[in-house]
């Protein structure tokens, strides 16, 4: 059994447990495709290793510590999609139906069709997905004739139809590395989107989140923590620079965070990271969700 994030409590099966309030999973996966550096499947293993350097206690009266959060530990790697993509639906269904809060580590983003089709599975529902990331994740295929791709699973969970598409929101897409066809379908189906030069001005910022939390009350955040400038997130596959920075990004977690039912955050990649710095950021994310969770 490997060490759990700090705060929390191993377990190996969630069926017993009561009033759970949160169940981690680790994802470690991902795809093979070479364009991509490699490493971010070892994300999970070093954001809980990194959730040590924390104590969890923050300034708020609320923390991990006040929860009932369990750390279910990793799915079993494997290079085969397919299966990995159903035992996390799997996992993430049964997380659900126990009416606890799914956060899962990853992994690369590739891994969120899994997650999707956990909650398409379970008996839970959402009416938003809040897709925090520097890309849009919409190509059909990429590359080549590659359908599935962390640059197509935003693509492939909409053909799943658990939200319209006019009920997705990306919040700090920007840079040099998106397809036209993709800026052409968030227009044809009105995904609305909060580039990252706007989420700088806060009032921008909050009312785009009020608008988002007016209209929804069940949520699924996917966090590509390369949403975040690489100045505070150095160690991404693939850095894009004008980005947010982690003190946005808490402050918009904070502000979804009661509406969140199934929460995830990808791509960290420690062979490319700093002193940890990226993985500190995922595991603040996570210790700052569970401030503001109730």
């Amino acid at each position: 059994m490997i060490d759990p994030f700090n705060g929390t409590f191993a377990v190996e099966e969630i069926d017993s447990a009561i009033d759970l309030d949160v169940v981690i999973i680790g994802a470690p996966f991902e795809d093979e495709i070479e364009f991509y550096s490699k490493g971010a499947k070892k994300g999970t293993k070093n954001i809980r290793k990194s959730s040590q350097f924390f104590s969890g206690q923050g300034l708020s009266q609320n923390s991990i510590h006040r929860l009932n959060v369990l750390d279910w530990g990793d799915i079993a790697a494997t290079n085969d999609y397919e299966k990995f993509q159903k035992e996390l639906a799997s996992k993430v269904e049964q997380i659900l139906n126990k009416k606890a809060i799914s956060l899962i580590i990853g992994g690369d983003h590739s891994i969120a069709l899994g997650t999707a089709k956990g909650i398409k599975q379970s008996n839970e529902s959402i009416d938003a997905i809040i897709w925090l990331d520097a890309h849009l994740d919409l190509m059909e295929k990429f590359p080549e004739t590659n359908r599935f791709s962390r640059a197509t699973v935003l693509k492939r969970i909409l053909e799943l139809k658990i939200v319209k598409p006019e009920n997705v929101y990306i919040i700090g897409v920007r840079g040099h590395n998106l397809g036209w066809e993709e800026i052409e379908y968030t227009e044809e189906h009105k995904i609305k989107i909060l580039s990252a030069d706007k989420v700088a001005n806060s009032t921008t910022r909050n009312q785009f989140i009020r608008d988002i939390l007016h209209k929804h009350k069940k949520l699924y955040v996917s966090l590509d923590i390369d949403v975040l400038d690489p100045a505070f997130a150095p160690g991404v596959s693939v850095p894009e620079p004008g980005g947010i920075t982690s003190r946005e990004l808490f402050e918009v977690i904070e502000l979804l965070a009661k509406n969140i039912i199934c929460f995830e955050i990808v791509e960290v990649n420690p062979n490319l990271d700093y002193n940890n710095i990226t993985s500190k950021v995922a595991c603040k994310a996570i210790f700052h969700f569970c401030d503001f969770l109730k």
